[in-house]
């Protein structure tokens, strides 16, 4: 016999659901209400008599003859799935008893509270949330008790950025820094670091999200310690792809001496063409896409002699940025063809560290458990969509892996939010 068949048993004659037949023919909307009202009253009645049971427990078990039963006093409590009910908590005459079922400090069980803290997550602000929460989970809640919430699932948040990763073996690493606005004492800029893996079957995972005190060398040594610390085999990493954050492309293969360093052409961009004459931009951009986008390195190399020779006179200087990491940018020919695209730029973790920018601004101000939930949370909703296809645009719609995505997707959930 299960805990509700325990507590409450409902009896409909057969006239009666005949009756109740007849109204939801006639007025559905109006019997799903009142069949509601009539499941919360019955509700109220047996967890009124749990409580009854409960404080005869405590006096029994405090075996003191003075203290008696004293009536009962009026609260609210609200359930996941049955709304707010009003229920009448027995009291004793020395004020010792307090319910477990029903506490004295909460207006509504856990699973509501777990709800709370889902909605906030992914994307409803406190004080949104706050307006809507009597409407969405059947109980008025401040945009403080949404902040509250979060504090429940921190300890899952921790653990899923924290987990070991000896069971995959990783290819790739895409490595980039992201900026949040953190509230400690004072509320200031705060970098996050941040490594989004690829697996030998092509499938991505955020790996590592640090918040540090600054985007440096020494904080990304440290995070690729940690990532080696957790289970990462640096044996298998074969390819980094990342920005030109002096130092990062040595740190990054010192701590894996069998990878190579990619350099993101987006950056590279961004860094050689203020260096190019507004007038010659447009020809020089259509000499640099012969070079990024070359059918392999042999004619990429061949493209870039052919732009260096037309225009290292009159953009010597963005020539001479470009030819320092030429090597860096043209690493990614030596991996699959199918995997080019993917290894040309950082774009993968970018779009990342954006869904992570959406995210926070719903949260207005973030400290940095908020955050690192906030973090754990949008990555593992990532995972969800990452499970179905792989890096290569060939296998975007192969659906092969539908059974593991959909277990994948269930351990995810539960990891976080229960």
């Amino acid at each position: 016999m299960g805990l509700g068949d325990a507590l409450m048993k409902i009896v409909v004659k057969v006239g009666d659901a005949v009756e109740i037949a007849r109204r939801f023919r006639e007025a559905p909307a109006l019997a799903v209400y009142e069949l509601a009202t009539h499941v919360r009253a019955l509700v109220t009645k047996a967890v009124e008599e749990v409580l009854d049971a409960e404080i005869e427990l405590h006096l029994h078990e405090e075996a003191d003859d003075e203290n008696k039963r004293n009536g009962y006093r009026s609260r609210s409590f609200a359930i996941k799935g049955i709304g707010e009910l009003t229920l009448r908590v027995p009291r004793d005459r020395k004020a010792t008893f307090e319910s477990r079922i029903v506490p004295p400090s909460r207006r509504y069980d856990e699973a509501i509270e777990r709800d709370l803290a889902a909605l906030h997550l992914a994307g409803i602000s406190t004080r949104m949330l706050g307006i809507l929460s009597r409407q969405v989970l059947g109980v008025s809640v401040s945009s403080q008790e949404v902040s509250n919430s979060l504090e429940r699932i921190v300890p899952s948040a921790r653990a899923f950025l924290e987990r070991p990763l000896a069971s995959r073996r990783w290819r790739y690493l895409y490595v980039d820094g992201t900026n949040f606005r953190v509230r400690r004492t004072t509320v200031a800029l705060e970098p996050t670091l941040v490594v989004l893996g690829v697996d030998e079957d092509g499938h991505k995972s955020v790996l590592s999200m640090i918040q540090g005190d600054k985007d440096s060398r020494p904080a990304w040594e440290m995070v690729f310690a940690d990532l080696v610390e957790r289970g990462l085999d640096g044996s298998c990493i074969e390819l980094g792809i990342m920005d030109g954050l002096p130092g990062l492309a040595s740190a990054f293969t010192e701590s894996f001496p069998r990878a190579r360093a990619a350099r993101c052409w987006v950056h590279k961009a961004r860094n050689v063409f203020p260096r190019v004459p507004r007038r010659y931009q447009a020809a020089f951009r259509e000499d640099w896409d012969r070079v990024q986008y070359a059918e392999g390195e042999d004619g990429a190399r061949v493209a870039f002699d052919v732009l260096r020779e037309r225009w290292r006179n009159t953009c010597d200087d963005a020539v001479a940025s470009m030819e320092r990491d030429i090597d860096a940018l043209l690493v990614h020919y030596a991996f699959p063809k199918e995997h080019w695209d993917a290894l040309r730029t950082t774009n993968p973790i970018e779009r990342v560290n954006k869904e992570f920018k959406r995210r926070s601004k719903a949260m207005e101000q973030v400290g940095p458990d908020g955050l690192k939930t906030l973090l754990a949370f949008t990555a593992l909703r990532l995972e969800f969509g990452w499970m179905q296809s792989s890096i290569t645009a060939s296998n975007l719609k192969n659906l092969v892996y539908r059974k593991k995505r959909e277990a994948r997707i269930e351990e995810l959930t539960q990891v976080l939010l229960h």
